[in-house]
């Protein structure tokens, strides 16, 4: 990169906290400190600097910002943040060795959408618009260049549509996540990095962004809805009426249950990579999934606590997915202790959950709709092309634990120590475990799951017994600690003494497996 000094301070910046319009932001814990501070910033500005977005071709994602503003945020000290950059340092691609010297403007920025060469070309173009005397601002920009009309169905000179917002989601959600970062941060520098990753992005699918895609509607459409539901004493509302305010658990129970979304019925045959499975699915029994993911997408409409509802669902969604499913699943993982099956696809549905609320935060109502419609479409393709696992949420309850149960001796507790002795708090074993894990998902994955615990830790069974998901009435706010716990269990306790361990990529069903 050929950032000046003074143009690296611009895009990095001392580290902000966004304050939050819609939903909740994640805070950071005791343990921050002023070197902490500029230990992160100078990895970042190096980062940014001397490395591409993309670490080999095919677009394996450079996560080194990602990792270390997790573990700033959940406290650890200057010399963990070095360290921990060290570790993405020793396998990343100079960016200098792989680029094509273009300019792009506002005139044809369209032309070299998917091409990872231009990604410094891309940056250059976007930190222009961001940081000029004359920017509009992050908002304004997110909402020209990835969710408007003209950034998706108006094709440039190539005659290739732009499909930004598809490119926003691709390969599990990496171009979001990383914009997410710049925006939880206020770091200009990231947003432009992850603004360039979503140019230089390839496509993973197309169909859903139709002109009909972007045409949201009103609160009061909703409202109409919902009133057209009323009916007399002796009237009944069949399956075939006007979707009510249907919760995104209720879909999910759905495409669970479906035949046609069986993983036998399901043929990925020679079919590698997200692409062309997700096709299969969308292809599926006359579009079924888009039929039932639209019984829910049309309750999002452009009304802040409407946004915030429908959000909070998306994460109980993704957790259960991620936590129940891989409990259930965990015969048909890697893990040698047999105890979950920590799929690598269905973890970044929490780990992008997190940076959805910071983008969330920063668009329009009407673009913050499209983030969450498209967003619920995705993550419903994921969790059906990794075998759509049961999700038998009265025995994952019955069989796991609140409290975690890290290997090694104990310490012996005096008498009259108040029980429980041993993780009276079960985040403080999770997070301490976490800062010094060398595995950059781990860290994401906790926090995310630490931070849906503080807003939602409070609920009580039975919040979710209105849904149509079997079992949703176990559902807690202990959901979280409990699937942290799991995770921490299948990536190892090093701290404790365990070896390392990873992530599952089998899936839920033969000839399933994720080789990224």
């Amino acid at each position: 990169m050929d950032a000046s000094p003074e143009q690296l301070n611009a895009r990095f910046p001392k580290l902000a906290l966004v304050s939050p319009s819609i939903v909740s932001s994640p805070t950071r814990l005791a343990g921050w400190t002023h070197e902490s501070t500029q230990a992160v910033l100078e990895c970042l500005k190096d980062n940014h600097q001397r490395f591409h977005i993309f670490f080999q071709d095919g677009g394996l994602h450079n996560h080194a910002s990602h990792h270390l503003l997790a573990i700033y945020t959940m406290g650890a000290s200057a010399e963990v943040i070095r360290e921990a950059y060290q570790t993405h340092v020793a396998y990343q691609r100079p960016a200098k060795d792989h680029f094509i010297a273009a300019t792009i403007d506002e005139k044809n920025w369209k032309e070299h959408v998917g091409n990872e060469k231009y990604y410094q070309a891309y940056v250059s173009f976007f930190s222009r618009l961001l940081l000029s005397p004359q920017s509009k601002g992050l908002q304004a920009i997110l909402e020209e260049y990835v969710f408007s009309t003209d950034a998706n169905l108006v094709a440039g000179k190539n005659g290739v549509k732009p499909y930004m917002l598809g490119r926003f989601y691709s390969s599990l959600f990496h171009p979001l996540i990383h914009t997410g970062y710049g925006v939880e941060f206020g770091l200009p520098g990231l947003a432009v990095e992850g603004l360039a990753q979503t140019a230089v992005h390839t496509l993973d699918i197309e169909e859903i962004f139709t002109p009909e895609f972007f045409n949201v509607g009103s609160a009061d459409t909703l409202a109409s809805r919902l009133s057209s539901l009323v009916v007399s004493a002796a009237g009944v509302v069949g399956s075939s009426a006007p979707s009510a305010d249907v919760h995104a658990l209720s879909i999910l129970s759905r495409i669970e249950k479906d035949i046609d979304f069986a993983p036998e019925n399901l043929d990925f045959t020679g079919l590698a990579g997200l692409a062309p499975r997700y096709s299969v699915v969308l292809g599926r029994a006359d579009n079924k999934l888009l039929k039932y993911s639209e019984e829910w997408t049309e309750t999002v409409v452009p009304d802040r606590d409407v946004l915030k509802r429908k959000f909070e669902e998306l994460v109980w969604m993704n957790t259960v997915i991620y936590g129940v499913g891989g409990w259930a699943g965990r015969a048909l993982g890697e893990d040698e202790k047999g105890k979950f099956n920590g799929d690598f696809l269905f973890m970044h549905g929490v780990t992008s959950s997190l940076m959805t609320a910071s983008v969330l935060n920063t668009l329009s109502l009407n673009s913050a709709v499209l983030l969450l419609r498209a967003y619920f479409v995705f993550f419903l393709l994921t969790y059906t092309i990794r075998g759509r696992p049961a999700l038998p949420i009265k025995d994952f309850y019955a069989n796991t634990s609140l409290y975690p149960s890290p290997p090694g001796t104990q310490p012996a507790a005096a008498k009259d120590t108040l029980v429980p002795s041993a993780a009276p708090n079960p985040w403080l074993p999770i997070v301490q475990t976490t800062l010094v894990h060398p595995d950059e998902h781990l860290c994401k994955t906790q926090r995310s799951l630490m931070h849906f615990a503080e807003c939602y830790g409070g609920t009580e069974p039975g919040a979710f017994a209105h849904t149509d998901l079997q079992g949703a009435e176990m559902l807690d706010g202990t959901l979280f600690a409990r699937v942290a716990a799991l995770t921490a269990d299948r990536l190892g306790w090093m701290r404790e003494g365990e070896t390392q361990r990873g992530w599952d990529r089998n899936g839920f069903a033969q000839g399933l497996k994720h080789k990224v």
